[in-house]
């Protein structure tokens, strides 16, 4: 088996992890910037880990472009899981989950546009898969707040956690 499948399985298999932990991160009402930020520090813990272990020259070898990247990236992320966490309360984990999925086609939208990447058939295909999930979603979800209307009571509650 090729190396880069092993690596996308393992990121499947990350991400299936992570939907699950944060599903019982919720249960137990765990306070979402906290878990955002014990997130962050095992992941930079685990990266500063792996450089050092298997890298002879940790520190010589990282370009200062690749650190001033990686910093407002790993600000985003922290964020992305913060808002993530707190939206979990409002509404379904499958639902989050599959936009968070779907967000992948925005970069993908904008690789062909900012860098002229080439459109082939498959892309346009999936792109058009994703807006066509994403306007299922809004139909799923305005129907689900409909019915809640109907029925006298919202559709959406959020959890009774006090200090979040």
């Amino acid at each position: 088996m090729h190396s880069a499948y092993i690596f996308m399985l393992l990121a499947l298999l990350s991400f299936a992890a992570m939907g699950v932990f944060h599903k019982l991160a919720d249960v137990f009402h765990c306070h979402p910037l906290h878990l955002s930020i014990f997130t962050m520090a095992f992941a930079a813990l685990f990266a500063t880990i792996n450089v050092v272990l298997f890298n002879p020259n940790p520190l010589i070898t990282i370009p200062g472009k690749v650190i001033l990247i990686a910093i407002p990236f790993g600000v985003f992320t922290a964020a992305a899981f913060w808002f993530f966490q707190r939206g979990l309360r409002f509404g379904k984990i499958a639902t989050s989950w599959l936009v968070i999925n779907l967000s992948a086609a925005i970069p993908t939208v904008l690789s062909i546009l900012v860098y002229r990447e080439p459109v082939n058939g498959r892309k346009v295909l999936v792109l058009l898969l994703v807006l066509i999930s994403l306007l299922l979603l809004w139909w799923d979800r305005s129907r689900d707040e409909n019915k809640g209307a109907e029925m006298g009571k919202p559709a959406i509650s959020p959890s009774t956690s006090e200090g979040d």
